[in-house]
């Protein structure tokens, strides 16, 4: 039986995706040749089914690990490499919001927790653009495995990223942050610019 991890990569989209997240998930591939790999591409307005289709079509494919990559991240060609490495059920990286303030997503437990040789974060809540999960994490989760949730105290709706991660921790699962590799994720957003009164045309 190979010992060599079959990794599903799953990007949930719309009908296209970033240019710059194809260069990067094409540097990825070529890096990862010596894995068995899958890309999954789930098209789907809701995330949320987007994501549950993946890992179905995840579990199809017999993989190990399923690796989400958001169609709007940039990120190294050693990335799945690197997740791989940790050998943890849950480990990703985070980034920083596409507004402002750019507020970094997710949240660290507290006490803070690190592993023993200092590259990772042991997480709360953590984004799903970057994020590898072993296969087997799936099979202690009630289905759907990733939903929305409202909550009615507050009006806030719970996306399906910090909703999963609860229900994993919850089910005995710790959630770990590469903090190196999260200084070098790109999150890919829009930016309208505008004339100032009084500018001058380039002659």
């Amino acid at each position: 039986m190979s010992t060599v991890p079959s990794v599903a990569i799953c990007f949930p989209s719309g009908d296209m995706v970033h240019a710059d997240f194809a260069m990067s998930l094409a540097g990825l591939c070529s890096e990862s040749r010596q894995v068995h790999t899958t890309l999954i591409n789930t098209k789907s307005s809701i995330v949320a089914e987007a994501r549950n289709r993946g890992v179905e079509l995840a579990r199809e494919f017999h993989a190990t690990h399923l690796l989400f990559l958001d169609s709007d991240m940039t990120f190294p060609r050693t990335t799945l490499q690197r997740l791989l490495a940790h050998d943890v059920e849950i480990v990703g990286a985070t980034y920083p919001r596409r507004v402002p303030p750019y507020a970094v997503l997710g949240a660290a437990e507290e006490p803070a927790v690190s592993a023993a040789d200092g590259t990772l974060m042991r997480m709360r809540h953590l984004p799903t653009g970057c994020l590898m999960i072993r296969m087997s994490v799936f099979d202690q989760l009630s289905r759907p495995h990733f939903r929305f949730l409202f909550d009615e105290t507050t009006g806030a709706i719970i996306g399906e990223d910090y909703n999963f991660c609860d229900r994993a921790r919850e089910a005995g699962f710790a959630i770990w942050c590469d903090t190196a590799l999260s200084f070098e994720l790109g999150h890919i957003g829009q930016q309208v610019f505008r004339l100032k009164t009084g500018a001058a045309a380039e002659a």
